[in-house]
């Protein structure tokens, strides 16, 4: 692996929500912890495969705010 990408983790959680909003369009869908945690593991397996460290920035305490959820 010879590249790294850093990114805070309330970034990546606001690229996540952004994601899963356009996938289920206007329906209303309760994104829990875990599921959330779901997603993020995959994404970091993913850019793993392609030789990328996906390094999650954790300093800045993340929140999910019915914001980023309900758009």
């Amino acid at each position: 692996m010879n590249r790294k990408i850093i990114i805070h983790s309330d970034d990546f959680d606001k690229e996540i929500f952004s994601f899963l909003r356009e996938v289920v369009a206007d329906m209303p869908i309760d994104w829990d912890h875990e599921a959330i945690g779901r997603i993020r593991n995959t994404v970091i397996d993913a850019f793993k495969k392609m030789g990328i460290l996906l390094e999650i920035d954790e300093q800045l305490q993340s929140s999910i705010s019915k914001r980023w959820v309900e758009g």
